[in-house]
């Protein structure tokens, strides 16, 4: 037996002290003359088969060059298992120093392999996300601008005084686009609500309002755990740009649904649905550009308008397209443990910092206790990270248990408590004076990790959609038995007075029902609403204010192509009339809502 040992110990020393290895350790030893490297083609005659290593290298980076990555890999995976064999067999240290270079070069080649798959896997990825676009038949551009003063506004702002962050945050469109689309496709909602965020946040994460609005789609505390956002001392989900964006994709999925109206849907966005419907009740309209909401909200819908008419086409407004900006990629890997980030980052090789950037809704040094997270870690890590973490031995990973002091407490006497070292307290709660810890202050405790039971983890919820209500009750005026609703344009040089008197009502009763101030001010071309006895149909115009009807004879109709930048009141000088006849020629025009392309019928003296 002990014979058997000592074959098998010479054995091992033969096998560690033979090649390459046995050439190194002689000349680190100096028992290896001093000698050059002879010449390549000298070294290539000597050992042709590095000669046709060099070659089969070459083929692989060839093949590589010309997009065969399959092929390119498979060499490079033969050239390293004889190189392996070379470095086994060879005595001589200066092949072994050539073969350390090969493999070297062999690995660099692996390595722009991999990320070149990667990239290629991230454009398929996109070209079925453009697919699935297609099959939904989702439009890219189904929200339509209304173009009017406002919106006008907001371009000259955007391409002029506030260019260089319009420039800014088409860098950032750019850099999450790949992320973002998606999830509104898989919404069904219109990619076009990126810019939604644009003008929330300017695709900021850590964007917050004075309101404590927060994250890149600006969700308030309350809105966000309604769709799902977690937020706790550890976690605040709506920095994160997955989960948020899911919410906000349920969110204005359900605002459209309510209200049937991008216009009333973004509103309600930025003011909240029920203001939104009190002033559609209050007001007697649910048209955006006549209600009165709130200063912010009254610009808010203009804005989202201009940046969307910009982003929708750059270059026409002077940008330029931005070009060779890296989108955001990462894996994602689920984790449902207290776990430090440092072990994170370790496992990944990176730093904790750049696990922080791409993870920013996290607010700790360790992920949450108690809550399954879906955590992104550098694009292509994922695996080493599971592999390291499952590594890490039950007692080495934490929970953390928060410890409110009570009057009379030290530091110290805490520390002992839970078994553990005074300066490793203080670093973790950042406490630079022992001395001055105050009654009822938190301190967070790292603790031996228990095993919790899979029912008592909080997992993920961004991505359900919410018990919402189905529609939100808006109060309609309801008219005295036998009345009937009309609607009254008005006219060149009517007043109010005038109006009420004409249809036998009160002044009051006129406002009331028009939601008007004692100050209120009317122009040709406003709708007002009249509920007048004895009108025979519901919403049927008083035939002896019909301002609708064409001329009589001696006027000629011409069809009238608005073009960009004309008004009602241009046209009205142009063909010299007045703005309240083209609207009563033209009955589903608005006066603030003109677009180019329209076309309006216009009578004119037939000479």
């Amino acid at each position: 037996m002990n014979k058997l040992r000592l074959l098998l110990l010479v054995a091992i020393v033969a096998v560690t002290s033979s090649g390459c290895n046995r050439a190194f350790m002689r000349r680190e030893r100096g028992t290896l003359p001093e000698m050059k490297q002879p010449p390549a083609v000298e070294l290539y005659r000597l050992h042709p088969q590095l000669l046709l290593l060099e070659r089969t290298l070459d083929n692989a980076n060839v093949s590589f060059t010309l997009g065969d990555l399959d092929y390119s890999r498979t060499l490079t995976e033969r050239l390293l298992v004889h190189i392996g064999d070379l470095w086994s067999t060879s005595p001589e240290w200066f092949v072994c120093a050539h073969l350390d270079t090969l493999e070297r070069r062999v690995h660099i080649l692996r390595e722009r392999i991999h990320r070149t798959e990667t990239a290629a896997e991230w454009s398929s990825h996109m070209a079925a996300v453009l697919d699935s676009i297609g099959r939904h038949h989702v439009v890219e551009e189904s929200i339509g601008i209304v173009m009017n003063w406002r919106t006008e506004h907001w371009i000259r702002y955007f391409t002029g005084r506030g260019r260089g962050h319009f420039a800014r945050w088409l860098e950032r469109v750019e850099i999450y686009r790949g992320i973002i689309e998606p999830i509104l496709v898989a919404a069904e909602m219109p990619r076009d609500l990126v810019f939604l965020a644009v003008i929330e946040s300017g695709l900021n994460l850590n964007a917050r309002s004075s309101a404590k609005a927060t994250g890149p789609w600006q969700f308030m505390a309350g809105t966000g755990r309604r769709f799902g956002l977690r937020q706790n001392w550890w976690i605040d989900e709506r920095i994160d740009i997955i989960a948020s964006t899911y919410a906000a994709a349920n969110y204005m999925k359900f605002l459209y649904g309510l209200f049937g109206s991008w216009e009333l849907a973004l509103a309600s966005y930025n003011a909240g649905e029920y203001r939104v419907a009190d002033a559609i009740s209050r007001q007697k309209t649910d048209d955006y550009w006549r209600l009165r909401l709130p200063s912010q909200t009254v610009w808010f819908v203009p804005k989202f308008m201009a940046a969307l008419e910009i982003g929708r086409n750059p270059s026409a407004y002077g940008f330029e397209i931005p070009r060779g900006v890296e989108p955001l990629r990462f894996d994602i890997i689920s984790i449902d443990r207290s776990t430090d980030l440092k072990h994170i980052a370790a496992g990944a090789g990176c730093t904790v910092a750049a696990i922080k950037a791409l993870n920013p809704a996290l607010k700790r040094w360790a992920t949450p206790p108690g809550m399954e997270i879906e955590l992104k870690v550098p694009r292509g890590t994922a695996e080493k990270v599971l592999t390291a973490l499952a590594a890490i031995p039950s007692e080495q990973r934490v929970s953390w248990h928060r410890h409110p002091v009570a009057r009379g407490e030290t530091l110290s006497r805490i520390a002992a408590r839970y078994e553990i070292s005074q300066a490793e307290l203080k670093r973790i709660n950042g406490i630079t004076n022992p001395h001055r810890i105050r009654e009822g202050a938190v301190l967070m405790i790292p603790v031996r990790d228990m095993e919790t039971a899979s029912a008592e983890i909080c997992r993920p919820r961004y991505e359900e959609t919410p018990d919402l209500p189905k529609q939100i009750t808006i109060r309609q005026y309801a008219p005295p038995a036998g009345h009937t609703k009309i609607v009254y344009t008005v006219r060149d040089r009517d007043t109010l007075s005038q109006i009420a008197g004409r249809h036998g009502v009160s002044l009051a009763a006129l406002r009331r029902w028009n939601n008007m101030r004692f100050e209120s001010v009317i122009h040709p071309g406003d709708n007002l609403v009249l509920y007048l006895p004895g009108v025979a149909s519901s919403g049927a115009r008083n035939p002896q204010e019909d301002n609708s009807l064409p001329p009589g004879d001696g006027k000629r109709r011409l069809e009238h192509v608005v073009q960009r930048g004309e008004t009602l009141s241009s046209i009205s000088r142009r063909y010299s009339t007045t703005i309240s006849a083209i609207l009563s020629w033209n009955t589903g025009v608005k006066r603030d809502r003109l677009y180019p392309g329209d076309q309006l019928t216009i009578w004119t003296d037939a000479d």
